[in-house]
């Protein structure tokens, strides 16, 4: 059974990253947790209670998209949560606690708390989280993985298990699997990375980059018409660039196709 975590603020963009992950894992036995996470900090006595007004409103919400969504994949397994908490400290931490195989998120919510869903939270998520984690853009529609491009620099993969999410999506689809290495100045070496995963059968395709990592994924996927893009997590692969470049990861709120992000489990 495929066990996955969606964070739900009942915008339509994360209802649509819940559509997304049913979609792409249908086939499967497949359990669903959402999970929703409010925080209030009242200042007024007569406040106190909003917490309950808030978890019973947000219980209402839940209940009816459940309902809805059952009539549609009945066969799929929904269960839920609602916290208060801090929101990446909650999502991650569930992520962390290895229940869940993947988290599905989306980018920009429409709660009104800008800090909520926006590329903050999903980078925040992404950065803290040992969880592989599928961020479905804004309106994206679900559509099948013929191909799914793998950015590299470097060895960045260091084990096979790391590949793991990759091989389980990729193996479902019958998806192809196209190493995208992008190159400046110097020719970074992918051989080792290329072995971990030679299961895939993936072919190589090399670029010269603008040094805007963010600028050289967009249009290469937008070029390619590929259907998702995976980064690694790790201080050798392009996510890290990202990570400098902006606290916000420009790549979770700009890819215009979902990302797969998994995470290097050596210590570097």
């Amino acid at each position: 059974m495929i066990k996955i975590l969606v964070p739900l603020d009942f915008s339509d963009t994360s209802s649509n990253a819940l559509y997304y992950a049913i979609q792409l894992f249908q086939g499967s036995s497949l359990e669903i947790t959402l999970v929703h996470v409010f925080s209030t900090n009242p200042t007024i006595v007569a406040l106190k209670n909003i917490d309950s007004f808030i978890e019973q409103d947000s219980k209402q919400m839940m209940d009816e998209l459940i309902a809805k969504v059952k009539k549609e994949y009945p066969d799929v397994i929904l269960k839920f949560k609602i916290l208060k908490e801090h929101v990446v400290s909650a999502i991650s931490s569930l992520g962390n606690s290895g229940n869940y195989d993947f988290i599905v998120m989306g980018t920009q919510g429409a709660t009104g708390l800008k800090e909520v869903f926006l590329g903050s939270v999903a980078g925040g998520v992404i950065s803290k989280t040992s969880a592989p984690v599928i961020v479905v853009p804004t309106g994206y529609s679900f559509r099948h993985l013929d191909e799914i491009v793998l950015a590299l620099s470097d060895n960045a993969i260091s084990d096979a298990t790391e590949a793991d999410p990759l091989r389980i999506i990729a193996r479902m689809h019958k998806s192809k699997i196209k190493v995208l290495q992008i190159e400046d100045k110097k020719l970074h070496d992918i051989e080792k990375a290329l072995t971990i995963i030679e299961d895939l059968k993936p072919s190589v395709d090399h670029i010269f980059g603008t040094l805007d990592v963010n600028t050289d994924l967009h249009d290469y996927m937008i070029k390619n018409d590929a259907s998702l893009l995976c980064l690694i997590r790790g201080k050798k692969g392009f996510l890290d660039r990202l990570l400098k470049d902006s606290v916000t990861l420009k790549q979770t709120f700009e890819s215009p196709v979902p990302l797969l992000i998994l995470h290097d489990i050596v210590p570097l």
